[in-house]
């Protein structure tokens, strides 16, 4: 297999963007807040479909790279260090809060959870531990997101939050804990209240904020 592409116009050099991949921008009304899934399709199943559901349910915008060759996506993995797509760029650049969804392998329910972003890694974690998620504040070092050219951490703030979910726990968000493609459509609550519990932190992490801007100013 051909190594994985080091940024984004080495990827489209070889690749075709509607053949290869898709990349969706959904704008929500929220647009302070940003969740994005920079290895989403086939690279690591499950994170295209929560950033549409935060979209849909949270009125977060989105952004979703969404690999869909037959064969060899995980070729189309970008490090999230150098992930320089310009639509998720400029999304992010809009953004006070962003949230970068990925997947990691491991057979254990549970998020790692790091970024820049502690105090909204914080409340995230707090939601979904509420939820019934298993989460961890200590990620290995390769998926910390602590590295401020992260595209997690690239909104207006310089900080954000980086979630990798096992692949145990995104079965678990699936009927049957079935992961292919024409199964993702066949969601479970778990699904849904994952995705609530990171909606109802970063919109109690803008109220914060908002508030805080506005003592600041009077």
């Amino acid at each position: 297999m051909r190594k994985k592409y080091a940024d984004y116009a080495e990827l489209n050099a070889g690749e075709l963007e509607g053949r290869d991949y898709d990349i969706r921008v959904l704008l929500g009304s929220h647009r302070t807040l940003v969740a994005l899934a920079p290895h989403g399709g086939a690279i690591e199943a499950g994170t295209s479909e929560l950033v549409e559901e935060l979209h849909r349910s949270c009125h977060f915008s989105a952004y979703d790279f969404h690999a869909k060759k037959r064969t060899g996506n995980r070729r189309l993995h970008i490090r999230s260090t150098c992930f320089d797509e310009p639509r998720a760029l400029s999304l992010a650049a809009e953004a006070l809060f962003t949230v970068t969804l990925h997947g990691y392998r491991g057979e254990e329910r549970k998020t790692y959870i790091g970024g820049l972003d502690t105090s909204t890694a914080d409340l995230i974690g707090a939601e979904l531990a509420a939820s019934g998620f298993s989460v961890d504040f200590e990620p290995p070092s390769a998926i910390e997101g602590k590295y401020k050219g992260n595209i997690c951490n690239k909104n207006r703030r310089k900080q954000g939050v980086q979630l990798e979910i096992s692949s145990a726990q995104r079965r678990a968000f699936f009927a049957n804990e079935d992961l292919s493609s024409a199964n993702r459509g066949n969601r479970l609550s778990s699904f849904y209240e994952y995705a609530g519990a990171i909606g109802r932190a970063l919109r109690r992490a803008e109220t914060t904020v908002c508030v805080t801007e506005m003592q600041m100013s009077e």
